[in-house]
Parts: structure tokens; C-alpha cells; sequence
């Protein structure tokens, strides 16, 4: 498993290779959909990171506080991390599998034709995993919900039948 700002630095990279900008919302969601279909094709989690339901989609509370210095515009720096060891503070960087390399791709490739919002209505389909939390059965709203990767995993392997984007 890798941090989450660790997977939002490769997107980030990626994505200017490709000449697509993100904005924090959009990275949210890519890292969202990867994680997924990680859950789905690898039965394992991408990301150690809690994931939040939040009003607009399901959100990684550090790589939103990474660049919510962008507001709603392009994320231009990329996410730091600290070594607890020695205080030093770089660049959030993992050596990823290259498996793990190609479905960062293929879900960037496949996602990116989609805006900020249109990837957040993607997250709020009826029944989902963000709409579960999101719109309890008892009617509450609560901070912090978070979202469970089992609940992910069935939802992708679901998507997974009827689509794939590797």
C-alpha cells in the first residue's frame, strides 16, 4: 500500500505528460477510481489512507489539505511528506509496481475525458459506496465518514463487469 500523496504526485506527473490539469477535486476522484479498481483487480488496497464521504465525493483528507492552497485551479506543486525519523520534509515519491504503473495510467487515460464534477456524479451513483455513507439510512450527515474499501471493492468488481478500463 502507498499514501495517497505518494499516487497524487504520479497522477499529477502523468497528467502533465499528457497535457490534462487537475484541480484538487479532480485528484480526489482519480485517486478515488484507482484505488477501486485496484480493490477490484488486485484484491488489495492501493492506498493506506482513509477514505471520507464528503458532499462532493469521496475525499483523502491529506491530499485534500495538500493542495487546497489551489482552491478550485490547477495544482501546480506537488504533495510533501515527512520522514519521522529525520524531520525532513520531500516530495511524497513511491517506486510503484509496474502493474500498479498501468492501472495508474489506464484510470488517468480513462478518467480524464471527464470533469472535476462530472467524476464527482460518478462517485454519487445511487447505491454506491459514497451514497451508502453519505445518505444513511438514518438520515444523518456526520463529519468524517468514512468510507469503507470492501464497500469499494464490491462496487468496482460490479463496474468491472460491465466495463474495464485496462
Amino acid at each position: 500500500m502507498y499514501d495517497a500523496r505518494q499516487v497524487a504526485n504520479y497522477l499529477l506527473d502523468c497528467a502533465e505528460d499528457r497535457g490534462v490539469v487537475l484541480t484538487n477535486m479532480g485528484i480526489l476522484k482519480h485517486i478515488y477510481f484507482a484505488h477501486g479498481w485496484h480493490l477490484a483487480s488486485f484484491d488489495s488496497p492501493l492506498i493506506s489512507n482513509r477514505i471520507e464521504a464528503w458532499e462532493y465525493g469521496p475525499v483523502i483528507k491529506v491530499v485534500y489539505n495538500s493542495f487546497k492552497v489551489h482552491a478550485a485551479g490547477p495544482i501546480t506543486s506537488r504533495a510533501t511528506m515527512m520522514d519521522l525519523d529525520t524531520g525532513e520534509v520531500t516530495e511524497a515519491r513511491a517506486d510503484f509496481s509496474a502493474e500498479t504503473e498501468k492501472l495508474l495510467r489506464s484510470t488517468l487515460r480513462y478518467y480524464s475525458g471527464f470533469g472535476a464534477f462530472e467524476l464527482s456524479d460518478l462517485t454519487h451513483v445511487r447505491g454506491g459506496p459514497w451514497d451508502q455513507v453519505w445518505n444513511a439510512k438514518d438520515g444523518k450527515v456526520r463529519l468524517n465518514m468514512e468510507i469503507a474499501n470492501e464497500s469499494i471493492r464490491r462496487h468496482f468488481i460490479a463496474q468491472g463487469k460491465t466495463a474495464t478500463v485496462q
